[in-house]
């Protein structure tokens, strides 16, 4: 299995983000607020997510990796940068389920990590759910270290 890694490009957003739904499974806020309060605004979870990684590969696929194996796109990672203070973000960082465990993510968290070097970050940081804990462990074997723990609260208006 031979692994690319390579830029995003606009025509990529739709696929990248038809792979939301099973990429984030069981994995965002989006998804616990809707088993606790049920659809939002008459969509389902996923469809919100779908939407904003869509929108957000179509307006900067500079700041978006592509994971392929066998030319079919498998995973990606996205990342935002911030000059003034030389902090990268790793924001979403997503492998098909069936090619987890092989290396395809922490390849991706890699790439991201050279390019915020690359460009002058001096900083790297990101943020994973308490339930995540493939991505925890990436992450610390990436050389992060835990900073602060965040607590989320809802409640129905």
């Amino acid at each position: 299995m031979e692994i690319k890694i390579r830029k995003a490009k606009k025509e990529d957003a739709e696929k990248i983000a038809d792979m939301t739904e099973k990429i984030w499974k069981g994995y965002t806020i989006a998804e616990l607020l809707e088993k606790r309060y049920g659809k939002i605004c008459g969509k389902n979870w996923w469809e919100y997510k779908k939407e904003e990684i869509e929108k957000y590969c179509k307006n900067h696929p500079e700041y978006v990796f592509i994971a392929e194996v066998d030319g079919k796109i498998v995973g990606y990672a996205t990342y935002s940068l911030d000059y003034g203070r030389k902090i990268g973000f790793v924001e979403n960082n997503g492998v098909l389920p069936e090619y987890r465990g092989k290396g395809i993510g922490s390849s991706l968290h890699k790439k991201v990590l050279e390019e915020m070097k690359k460009d002058g970050m001096e900083i790297a940081i990101v943020s994973t759910l308490e339930i995540d804990i493939p991505a925890q462990n990436m992450y610390k074997k990436h050389g992060f270290k835990e900073l602060v723990k965040s607590i989320h609260y809802s409640q129905k208006l």
